[in-house]
Parts: C-alpha cells; structure tokens; sequence
C-alpha cells in the first residue's frame, strides 16, 4: 500500500508536480492470540515476550539479504519458516503473511522476486514495538 507522505510542491520552472510516496504497511495482529498472552502471561509478562520475539523475528530477518546473496534457498525457506513460527507466536499476522511470500519465493526460486519481498518484510516487522500490543488502535 502506498501514502502521500509528503505535500505536492509545485515548481516555478514549469515542471511537474512531484508528489512523493512511501510504502505504508499497517500492522495487523490477532486479537485472539495477544488477549490469550495477556490473560495467561499477565501485562508484565506478555510486554516481555513480545519484546523478545519481536527481536528474535527482526534478528532473522536481517539473515535474509545475507542468504539471499549467498543463493541458499533451503536457508532462505527456513528463516522464513521461523519467522512465521515466531510471528505466529504472538499473534503478528502481517509479519506472518508477508513471512509465507519469502517462505514461497524461496521455495519457487524466484530471484528476481525476492528483494521486494525481503524489503517489505523487512518494513513490516520494523514497525511495531511491544507497546503496540496493548494500543487499541492497532487491535481494531
């Protein structure tokens, strides 16, 4: 998805308008998973897990350009597939989703199609913080 995240500047000169877009990945959870955290770790420790797993998943994913340049598609595959684990885990569906488009790239080789794939992952799982777990705004 794409957002105006910038005004439109007009130039004097003549030229174009420029309009500049960045890509915007909203962040989606299972509401279902992070009320089950909360009840069964309490805030404290659902904060705490999230923290951890949020790390772990960023972690693997800063793996993926290295395995992707190294041309292993099994180590590519199983990062993914760790990383869905993890985001399954805590209830991180967008982080899960874009997880499984790595996890099939990899598996179809498709080199051509995994930079982006990698990036938006990569932009998806640099958002949220633990706190974003207990917002309202993302939960809805």
């Amino acid at each position: 998805m794409l957002r105006q995240t910038a005004s439109i500047q007009h130039k004097l000169s003549g030229e174009p308008n420029v309009v500049v877009l960045r890509p915007h990945e909203p962040v989606v959870l299972d509401q279902d998973r992070v009320v089950e955290l909360f009840v069964d770790l309490g805030e404290i420790g659902a904060q705490s897990t999230v923290s951890e797993t949020l790390t772990d998943i960023r972690d693997r994913v800063g793996l993926l350009p290295i395995e992707f340049a190294r041309g292993t598609w099994d180590g590519l595959e199983g990062l993914a597939q760790e990383i869905i684990a993890l985001a399954r885990s805590i209830g991180f569906v967008s982080c899960e989703h874009a997880a499984r488009q790595v996890a099939a790239c990899a598996r179809g080789h498709k080199a051509n199609d995994m930079p982006p794939v990698i990036a938006r992952l990569d932009r998806v799982c640099a958002m949220p913080g633990p706190k974003a777990w207990g917002s309202a705004e993302v939960l809805n």
